[in-house]
């Protein structure tokens, strides 16, 4: 259910009633609690004392932290899309339909309901292809359609963070308590989970007291874990007892952001912004709003954004006031994207756009990040998710009975678990790499992993052709030690237009050499694997440093894991956009708090990092910074 506002008193004898009005209810105190009061109005100017733009990974986060703090900050939401349960079906509550908007874009290369798709530049690594760059168009924001991927960063990369912040609020020991505080964990359910798996997790990586997010193994296991299990430890790798406790290298069951209750999946927006929006009555939210741009008085001081109303009817433009702060929230390239708009970047730029420079920082939009990742696909002899990708009809309809009646089964959970694995790539691959590759990956810190080995459920053809017994394995190596950096910019003054999008994937010549060697990893772990029957992808017969390296640039894919746009670092360095706690430098009353100002990209998925880091500039904000 989404979230009410109390308003009003009733009498006890209707506090009994069952309501059947859409939107409005009376609770046990007697008090009339209305749907609506939750809402900001478009087209009417408000103030608050902070105004979140963009309700996602991490902007759900700091605005239900800010509202629900005992001072009873009044928090505006403002989000270009809407709830995604209204406008996606059940396709993104649904764990183990995730391919839908992962995998398969329903849309084929255009955007959904729920997801921006941006077409980057030519990318001259991947073989001067054009690919869509897919991002959270939601409440929820990316959290709402991944594949709910949760582990943490390693300690090492905190030191590094540490380093390149000069601040040691971001050390391990810091966040690691905020990592905490985010989520509730749910042991495997071995009701629903076979117990002979035997997963393992680390209790004091979890706090009792911690959440809204829920955290959990799913309710499903499928089969092929076991043989990969074995396939890791034939390759060297050793088991590891969580990936949540600051060390990643190793072989174990991903935890996944489920709740096992329902068997759904727990979002920013299930969680954080419902809490938020549940325990404060000064929490707005304003669905299918554009920011058009951040607004300032002469002293450089953030005093709101200027903002559109989204309707295919209905054009409005109003203003959102903040007294204390505005906090960007707009994720890797929309949030270098409104700095730009609103006179923040690199000055060259915006004069050419007619854009008046309130500060020239030419860190915006360049030093980006990414995750370029090896994909792999292989036929198996066990049932994964493959039935389910190519529709048949029957296996369909007993997942859903499973699903709807024991919240078990391959829907209720993402399709990835066990046998996930970090490692650096071993001596015997790393032959070919060139004196400087060698130099710049020594330069990691020693537990960062430079492949993430990623089993995953949902795999089929590229072609469709699927036969009833055919199963799939997806099994790619994502390149976590990435040398290439990419950029954004702008083509207009308007947030309405696209930016201008360059992941910069194999830019550098280092990441060629990495890809080529995790290939060969990759076939040398596949070879332990019993459930493997056939190599699919790459194909058998590419091989050799050469047709390889060309077969990757014509067909390598890519995770959405951008960051480091907005970039955090002390005043040293003109390429730094926030200070150490998120502040825009220049100006004052504006942050920015999602991955476009992590430092650095950790190793893995970054989506509990995010969590972590809005945590952290809250609890600085709550604290006086």
């Amino acid at each position: 259910m989404l979230p009410w506002i109390l308003l009003g008193a009733a009498t006890a004898a209707q506090a009994q009633r069952v309501s059947t009005t859409t939107g409005a209810t009376v609770n046990k105190q007697g008090v009339t609690e209305l749907y609506g009061n939750k809402f900001g109005r478009p087209g009417y100017n408000d103030t608050f004392d902070y105004v979140i733009i963009g309700g996602g990974n991490a902007g759900a986060t700091i605005a239900a932290r800010l509202a629900l703090d005992p001072a009873n900050y009044s928090v505006a939401v403002i989000e270009t899309g809407d709830f995604y349960e209204l406008t996606d079906g059940n396709r993104t509550q649904v764990p183990g339909l995730n391919f839908i908007d992962s995998v398969f874009f329903p849309n084929g290369d255009g955007p959904t309901a729920v997801l921006y798709a941006m077409e980057t530049e030519p990318q001259p690594g991947y073989d001067d292809r054009q690919l869509n760059y897919y991002a959270g168009h939601t409440f929820g924001g990316s959290t709402a359609s991944n594949a709910m991927a949760y582990h943490r960063a390693t300690v090492g990369s905190f030191d590094q963070w540490v380093n390149l912040t000069g601040d040691d609020f971001w050390s391990w020991e810091n966040a690691y308590a905020a990592y905490k505080k985010s989520c509730k964990f749910h042991p495997p359910d071995y009701t629903k989970i076979d117990p002979s798996l035997n997963i393992t997790w680390d209790p004091s990586a979890f706090d009792d007291e911690g959440g809204p997010l829920h955290v959990s193994y799913g309710n499903y296991q499928g089969p092929f874990g076991p043989s990969m299990d074995i396939a890791m430890e034939k390759a060297g790798l050793a088991p590891i007892g969580s990936f949540n406790s600051g060390n990643l290298m190793g072989y174990g069951t991903l935890t996944v952001t489920v709740d096992t209750d329902t068997a759904t999946r727990s979002s920013s927006e299930t969680s954080f912004l419902q809490a938020g929006a549940r325990g404060s009555d000064q929490f707005k939210i304003y669905p299918n709003t554009q920011a058009k741009r951040i607004t300032f008085d002469d002293a450089k001081k953030a005093t709101g954004v200027e903002v559109q109303a989204n309707f295919a009817d209905l054009s409005m433009t109003y203003n959102v006031q903040a007294r204390k702060e505005v906090i960007v929230s707009a994720g890797v390239w929309h949030s270098p994207q409104l700095l730009m708009v609103s006179g923040i970047g690199p000055a060259e730029t915006l004069k050419q756009h007619g854009i008046d420079v309130v500060v020239d920082s030419p860190g915006v939009g360049q030093n980006e990040e990414d995750q370029p990742t090896v994909p792999g696909l292989f036929k198996v002899n066990v049932t994964t998710y493959t039935q389910l990708m190519a529709g048949n009809e029957a296996v369909m309809a007993a997942a859903v009975e499973e699903y709807l009646n024991h919240q078990s089964g391959q829907l209720s959970a993402s399709g990835a678990g066990k046998a996930l694995a970090f490692e650096k790539i071993p001596e015997e691959y790393r032959k070919g790499y060139s004196n400087s590759t060698l130099a710049a990956l020594a330069k990691y810190p020693e537990d960062w992993p430079e492949v993430e080995w990623a089993p995953y459920e949902p795999g089929m053809p590229a072609t469709g052709e699927v036969g009833p017994d055919d199963y799939y394995l997806s099994f790619s190596g994502v390149m976590l030690a990435a040398l290439s950096r990419g950029n954004m910019t702008i083509t207009s003054a308007d947030m309405a237009d696209p930016p201008v999008v360059n992941p910069n994937w194999l830019g550098a010549e280092g990441d060629a050499e990495q890809a080529y060697g995790i290939v060969q990893r990759m076939r040398e772990i596949a070879s332990y694997a019993s459930i493997i029957q056939e190599e699919i992808l790459p194909p058998p017969n590419v091989t050799g440093k050469e047709d390889t390296i060309k077969w990757l640039r014509d067909n390598m894919a890519y995770i959405f894991h951008g960051s480091s746009t907005c970039r955090m670092g002390p005043d040293d360095n003109p390429e730094n956009v926030v200070d150490s706690r998120a502040r825009v430098k220049g100006v004052t009353g504006l942050r920015v708090v999602d991955a476009s100002s992590f430092p650095s990209l950790p190793p893995g998925h970054p989506m509990s990092t995010v969590y972590m880091f809005a945590e952290r500039i809250a609890e600085s904000i709550l604290g006086g910074n």
